[in-house]
């Protein structure tokens, strides 16, 4: 659990982070004034914006006795906790939740027996050797919901970096809400309980963070080298986990700028630790892209650098970006204009803006691609950099009221972010149920699939079958048209998508078809034709299934 307390200062002056709170609280409060003055008179919120701040023994009430203890931020992750966990069982494995697994499992046999491995890194969107394999371990001695643990204790460590991070940034109260409001999110819940690289990706972006806000406070150099040498590290870690996550680099280095330019009142002073920051993460990437190969380069153009544009709306992808994370985003604004309004120094105006313009970063990226693949992960990135300023505001609004009124105040904030929790509860329930539960159809596959040895076609959910059966099927499975070649027995001809199953269907060359009929519906219509036309196979298992109330079926086929 990370606590973070402003270095001591001299006993006449007020604590830092407490006296900028509220002078930041304050300028809060013109900014609503300004906001509700007639446009045709002077408002008296102008003329009186910079209003020196409250003595702080006025402020100290209830709010800093809660904030002195640590069991808030428990209760923040007790509470993240119970919001991920139930629905760790609610579902099968999604199929990059089986691809990773069953990858990682490949790998740990590759180390110790020096088994073939597939062409991973040629296709995959984090490195291979950093995330699955230890994914896999927790599969091994927890199954699923081992693995799935797993992202849920990185999430948890991502909540305690931005209590930390906001702490030191905005103060203890800001910390807090800003955790409570990263963990109300959509994408928060869900990638708590998703057994992909994405929490651990953003775990070690959050922990980067942190790193270079606390290098901020070292008063001897060594010490703040060492913190933004780690700060390089885990961001390097980070983006080698998720190849997306460098998206968000350029807010870690501005963040190492601001922090120390804010601390030690000098920009050369900042940009060294900014500088400082991208040449270790620079040169650990370039060490490890060396020391990888050509196959891991031709996997980041492939997955991110080069990514095939797709058809999806840019409107649309915004619109779900924000029922995604809009409550949040909507809260970083309302910081960042307090912000602007204010005495703040330059520094911390510009965090603001870095901060606040984070949450934009992913929809603005795959608006540009038109691709909607991932955006519901990705927004989640961006979620927890606005989550601080976020939280900044909802801890202000107390000290924007009369102090009569500031436990109500109080009271609000909580609301805002119960509002939030609410909503991204039902987001992340119904994005969790978005796939079919696999359990009869893989179990009726454990019956049929060892009699029969050969090709399996399995355009929608070979992954699902590799990871739950390891020890029935090899690695001829195909997954969708675009990876499926066939050559002609009779013709010698090369056959690729469509056509090619079409005749290796025709020929019989699959001993066992498991079709879902869902993501590739179409696809797996045009099959079903086919399998029928040839007359070489016989349905051996129909197993119905409602989703987003919509029915359909398993149908699995073997040779006759």
């Amino acid at each position: 659990m990370i606590h973070d307390n402003a270095p001591a200062r001299r006993p006449s002056r007020p604590p830092r982070d407490l006296a900028f709170a509220h002078r930041q609280a304050d300028g809060l409060a013109q900014l609503f004034q300004v906001a509700a003055a007639p446009l045709t008179v002077p408002s008296p919120a102008v003329r009186d914006l910079q209003v020196p701040a409250p003595a702080p023994q006025l402020r100290r009430t209830w709010r800093e006795r809660l904030t002195r203890h640590p069991w808030p931020l428990a209760a923040i992750l007790a509470v993240q906790a119970v919001l991920s966990l139930r629905l760790v069982w609610s579902n099968t494995a999604f199929t990059d939740e089986a691809l990773y697994l069953w990858s990682g499992h490949l790998e740990w046999t590759h180390w110790l027996h020096g088994t073939q491995l597939p062409a991973f890194p040629a296709y995959f969107s984090g490195a291979p050797v950093v995330y699955p394999p230890l994914g896999a371990l927790a599969d091994t001695y927890g199954g699923l919901a081992g693995a799935r643990i797993l992202s849920l204790a990185f999430m948890l460590l991502a909540t305690c970096a931005l209590y930390g991070t906001g702490a030191r940034i905005f103060g203890q109260r800001a910390g807090l809400f800003g955790a409570g409001l990263f963990v109300s999110g959509a994408a928060t819940q869900f990638l708590g309980a998703f057994a992909t690289y994405d929490a651990m990706a953003l775990s070690l972006l959050a922990g980067a963070t942190w790193l270079a806000v606390r290098s901020a406070a070292c008063r001897r150099m060594l010490a703040q080298a060492a913190l933004l040498a780690l700060a390089g590290v885990a961001l390097a870690l980070a983006d080698a986990a998720k190849y997306a996550a460098t998206l968000f680099d350029p807010v870690v280095f501005a963040v190492a700028v601001l922090m120390t330019w804010r601390a030690r009142g000098r920009l050369p002073d900042g940009a060294a630790a900014g500088v400082a920051v991208f040449a270790v993460t620079s040169a650990v990437l370039a060490a490890a892209l060396r020391a990888a190969g050509r196959q891991y380069w031709r996997g980041i153009a492939y997955t991110t650098l080069s990514r095939a544009h797709g058809t999806s709306s840019p409107f649309g992808i915004v619109a779900d970006s924000i029922g995604w994370a809009g409550l949040t985003a909507l809260l970083a604004v309302f910081g960042l204009a307090a912000l602007l309004v204010t005495q703040a120094p330059l520094p911390q105006r510009l965090m603001g803006c870095a901060l606040a313009g984070a949450v934009a970063l992913a929809p603005a990226n795959q608006a540009r691609i038109h691709v909607f693949t991932s955006l519901f992960k990705h927004v989640g990135f961006g979620a927890w950099f606005a989550a601080i300023i976020g939280g900044y505001a909802l801890a202000a609004l107390a000290c924007a009221v009369p102090k009569v009124k500031e436990r109500g105040a109080a009271l609000a904030s909580a609301g805002a972010v119960s509002l939030c929790a609410t909503v991204g509860l039902m987001l992340a329930q119904t994005h969790f149920l978005s796939w079919p539960n696999t359990a009869r159809f893989t179990a009726a596959l454990q019956t049929t699939l060892p009699g029969r040895p050969g090709n399996i076609l399995a355009a929608d959910n070979g992954n699902v079958i590799e990871y739950y059966l390891p020890g029935d099927t090899g690695h001829d499975l195909f997954y969708a048209p675009s990876f499926f070649q066939y050559r002609d027995r009779t013709t010698g001809q090369h056959l690729t998508g469509l056509p090619a199953y079409k005749d290796a269907i025709r020929q019989g060359f699959f001993a066992v078809i498991a079709l879902s009929f869902n993501d590739s519906r179409l696809i797996d219509g045009r099959l079903d034709r086919y399998i029928t036309a040839s007359g070489r196979y016989r349905l051996t298992a129909v197993l119905p299934y409602e989703l987003s109330g919509k029915q359909s079926a398993f149908r699995i086929w073997t040779a006759r």
